[in-house]
This record gives C-alpha cells, structure tokens and sequence, in this order.
C-alpha cells in the first residue's frame, strides 16, 4: 500500500488573527474617514445622472431617457437649469450597465450614495494603480512604488474624476483586468470583463477594438464564451425589466451627442489655429488612424509585450481621435504611463532613478500649475498635454517595450 507525504498543516497563532483583526480595523476606519470625506464633496453629476435615472425608473415608473432626468441631474448639480457650455447630463447609458447602479438608487439622500459610490471609485483607484504597475513587471525600488501611487491618485486628472463621480476609473481597472487575465490565460474571465466594458466608448473603442481583434486571431474561443455568456445574462435582464429601452437610448445618444460641452481635439486647434486649425485636426485624427491600424496589425500576432504597448497606444490616442471627451476620462491614462516610467527607469540605470523621477514631477505638476497660474482658459493645454505626452513617451520606449533583450550586448547597454 503506498503512502503519500502530507505537509503538516499550519494553524493560525494568536498573533496572526491580532494581525489580521488589525487590518480590518484600519480598513474600515480608511473607508470611514474616506466617507465622510466624500460627503462635503460637490460635484458629482457623472453619478447623479444614473442614480437619477435608476430612481425615476425604479420608483417614478419613468424613462430613464427622458428629459425629466436631466432636468433632475442639473437641479442638483447646478442648482439650476444648464447653461452654455454646461454638461447637460443627458443619460446615454445601456440599460444593462444602468441595472449596476440599482443598489445605489435605494438610498433616498443622494449625498450618501454619492459618497459610498466615491469610496468605491477610491478603492478601485488604488487597486487601478497597483495592478497597472504590476503589469509591467518592474522590479522597482519601494520609493517608485509609492511615488507612482501618488501620481495616480493625486495627478489633475483623476482629482477630476474622483470630483465627478465618474465610473472612468472603474472603467480603468477593468481595463486593465483585461489585460491581466489575457497574459495570465484566465480567458473566460477576461471575456467577462469585456462585457461590462462595453461602455464609455470614447475612453476605450480603440483598446476594445485591439482586444477582440487579438482575441479573434488568436482564436481564444474561451474569451467570447465569458464574454457571451455574461452579455446574454446582462441583456436579458434589461429586456424582461424594461423591453423598449433600445430606441429611447439611441434617442438619447444622439442628444448626446450634439451638445455643446466637453473637448474634441479638432475644436480646439481650430480655436488656437483659426485658419489652418481645421485641416490640422483632420491630419491628426487621420494619421493617427493610421498609425493605430499598422500598429495593430502587429500587436494581433505578436507576442504579449507588442500587444500590451499596442494597448497603451490605443488608451492614450483615444483622445486625439475627434471624439468628443472630458478631462476625467483621461485618467486611465495611468496605464501608458505605468509602462512608460518602468522602461524609462530599466533601460538608463545610471540616470534611471533621476529621469523617472522628473517625469513624474513633470506629469504631476504640469497640469496643476497651469490649472492654478492660468485657470480655466488653460484647460483645454491640460486637456492635450496628457495623451500627447504619452504618445510621445510610448514611441520613445518603443524599442525597448516590445523587444526583450536577447543578447549579451542588449543587457550590457541597458546597465549602461
């Protein structure tokens, strides 16, 4: 009769419960103080329209797509009606994402669920960040641990986000959950993530686009079956709760999409190139296109280091394509960057630290500065400064990103 060893199971001690007592304790006081925090915030309204639209279809039996929900959104957001130039705040939600925000819609004071939505977008921030540099794989020093998190959490753009309320930065960790699961073959999960993705499309058309492109070419059948079967369940849903929502939504779409807020990258170098502005724009979102079309005709075979840089390439050209978009959406940026920051500091040893460490500053300053000096009239610089400096770092690392280094001399040149 044969005998199998079994390793001695270890128990817990005393001290490892005391230990594990104690996280618990600081985590829910960190929730706590960031609550309470969260209730003297304004702001908002990217909340407000979907908890006011869950709540005039949960219990006014409204459309949620109707214009009594805007007009609602902007009473608490403007204490008025919009003006111009003002976000109008016309829901343009699938109703099969809208149903994520149900549980929110049973809180009767708006300034509480606003603020335990806030600590939700505050906890997916942190996990945002440390995944996005975990990704990366660099071995970094403790100290660009957590400069990096500082930068994420604290740059312009996701203040902005956290300010609004806005689903971007759960939008980010999907994202990059995403990409995780396709490097780690977690398939049916990466699927499923891709299903509530499907949202927010001027933050991630491109990256969506680039990943179903890969997904099909590779022929992983296994990441169309999670994300099929949790779409059919979502879509279900929707329909037996509310069977006509289709057309409303398309309606409110396109109100959507004629209003007169946000930024569009053309707009704005007509505004600072009045006579050439226009053709500049068209150049710019044409070769763009093009330089995202060759650049994912590689990434779809090429190993997962191409395809991950071609995903940063995506994230941070979405943009500068003519979409109209807002300031907040650009904090997934924290993906590019991530990436950006640890080639810089691997490839140049001897100046890495110094280097990263200035772009950091740069990254995080910028934009504050210009915010604080110039005000309002500079948002629209602050608004190109992120994706056209990330567009810049990628190609810099470019090289490097989507190139391990295969002989002696590479590894020799990248100590030097």
């Amino acid at each position: 009769m044969s005998t199998h060893f079994q390793p001695p199971s270890k128990s817990l001690t005393p001290r490892d419960y005391q230990f594990i007592a104690l996280v618990v304790i600081v985590f829910l006081a960190i929730c706590a103080a960031l609550i309470s925090a969260n209730l003297t915030l304004k702001g908002g309204g990217d909340f407000y329209v979907h908890w006011v639209g869950a709540r005039a279809f949960l219990f006014d039996k409204l459309d949620p797509y109707q214009g009594e929900v805007p007009a609602r959104v902007q009473q608490l957001v403007y204490e008025g009606s919009a003006e111009a130039g003002d976000e109008p705040y016309i829901l343009d939600t699938p109703f099969q994402i809208l149903l994520l925000y149900f549980p929110f819609a049973l809180f009767s004071d708006p300034t509480i669920a606003r603020a335990l939505f806030t600590l939700i977008l505050e906890l997916a921030l942190f996990a945002f960040a440390i995944f996005s540099l975990r990704l990366t794989e660099w071995e970094t020093p403790r100290i660009f641990t957590i400069l990096f998190i500082f930068l994420a959490v604290f740059n312009f753009y996701t203040f902005q986000a956290i300010y609004e309320a806005s689903p971007v930065l759960l939008m980010g960790l999907l994202y990059i959950g995403i990409l995780i699961s396709l490097r780690a073959e977690m398939d049916e999960l990466a699927g499923a993530l891709l299903a509530v993705s499907l949202y927010y499309w001027e933050v991630g058309a491109p990256f969506l686009f680039l990943v179903f492109l890969r997904v099909y070419y590779e022929k992983r059948n296994r990441v169309f079956a999670g994300f099929f079967m949790l779409a059919f369940i979502m879509f279900f849903a929707s329909f037996l709760l509310y069977p006509n929502w289709i057309i409303p939504f398309l309606r409110a779409t396109a109100n959507n999409l004629r209003a007169d807020f946000g930024f569009n990258v053309r707009l704005i170098l007509v505004d600072f190139f009045p006579a050439q502005g226009k053709a500049l724009g068209w150049i710019l979102t044409i070769g763009l296109f093009l330089v995202l079309g060759y650049e994912w005709s590689s990434a779809r075979s090429g190993d997962f280091r191409r395809f991950y840089w071609a995903s940063c390439l995506s994230l941070a050209a979405a943009p500068l394509l003519g979409f109209r978009t807002e300031l907040e959406h650009l904090a997934v940026l924290v993906i590019p960057l991530a990436l950006v920051f640890a080639i810089v500091h691997d490839r140049w040893r001897r100046l890495g630290n110094a280097l990263t460490i200035l772009l950091m500053a740069a990254i995080f300053a910028i934009p504050w500065l210009l915010y604080f000096l110039v005000g309002t009239l500079s948002l629209k610089i602050i608004f190109l400064f992120l994706p056209l400096s990330t567009l810049i770092g990628l190609y810099w690392i470019r090289w490097w990103a989507i190139r391990p280094p295969r002989i002696l001399s590479d590894f020799s040149n990248r100590n030097s």
